[in-house]
C-alpha cells in the first residue's frame, strides 16, 4: 500500500510540472480540438495491445473505450479522461489524468493457458498527448497507469505457486506504462 501512495505522490509531482509546463507562453494547444478520437497502442487503456476511442462532449473532459489481447486473453477498460486544453493557438502538448474500470491484472501461463486469468479493477493515470509535426488529426499518447489491484491477484499467484507449481519469472509491476498513436475522426 506504501508503494501505491509513493506513485500516487510521485504522479502528482510530475503532473504539477506539466501543468507549470503548460502554463508558460510557449506551449499550447493547435485549434480547432478534437472530439472523436481512434488509435492503436499498448496498455491498459487500450485493453492491452489494442485500439482506443476517446469521445469528448466537452473540450476538456473525454469518455474512452479500449479493447485488445492481454496476454491471458481479451482485455478491456473504459473511463475518463480529463485533459488540459489551453486557448493558445500552436501548442504540441496537452497533459491529461486518467481514470478507469477494466482489466488491470493479467496472469498467463506458459504451457497451461487453462490457468490464464485477467483481473479487473481501477486504475488511475497521467500522461500527454503531443503532436510532434504541425498535424491537426494524429498524435502520440503517453501516460503512466497505477492499477489497484484487489488482494484476489496475489492470492492467485500464491495459489499457483503452492498448488499448480507454477514458477514465475516476472512480478506484477505496481505501474503500468502506455503509448499509443491517434487519429482525430471528427472536430
Amino acid at each position: 500500500m506504501k508503494t501505491k501512495i509513493s506513485i500516487l505522490v510521485i504522479i502528482q509531482l510530475i503532473f504539477s510540472g506539466l501543468i507549470r509546463l503548460y502554463s508558460q507562453d510557449t506551449i499550447s494547444i493547435a485549434k480547432p480540438i478534437d472530439k472523436l478520437t481512434i488509435g492503436l497502442g499498448v496498455g491498459l487503456d487500450h485493453g492491452g495491445i489494442g485500439a482506443n476511442m476517446v469521445y469528448y462532449p466537452h473540450k476538456n473532459i473525454g469518455i474512452f473505450a479500449g479493447a485488445g489481447y492481454a496476454i491471458a486473453g481479451p482485455g478491456y477498460n473504459a473511463g475518463l479522461k480529463i485533459r488540459m486544453i489551453s486557448d493558445k493557438p500552436s501548442s504540441k502538448i496537452s497533459p491529461y489524468l486518467l481514470a478507469m474500470y477494466g482489466y488491470n491484472a493479467a496472469i498467463a501461463v506458459m504451457d497451461k493457458t487453462s490457468l490464464n486469468k485477467l483481473f479487473y479493477g481501477v486504475s488511475f493515470g497521467i500522461g500527454i498527448d503531443t503532436r510532434i509535426k504541425k498535424d491537426k488529426r494524429h498524435y502520440w499518447t503517453f501516460a503512466i497507469l497505477v492499477p489497484i489491484r484487489s488482494e484476489d491477484v496475489d492470492q492467485y499467484v500464491d495459489d499457483l505457486k503452492n498448488n499448480e507449481g507454477v514458477e514465475f519469472k516476472n512480478e506484477l509491476l505496481p505501474i503500468g506504462f502506455s503509448i499509443g498513436y491517434k487519429y482525430c475522426l471528427y472536430k
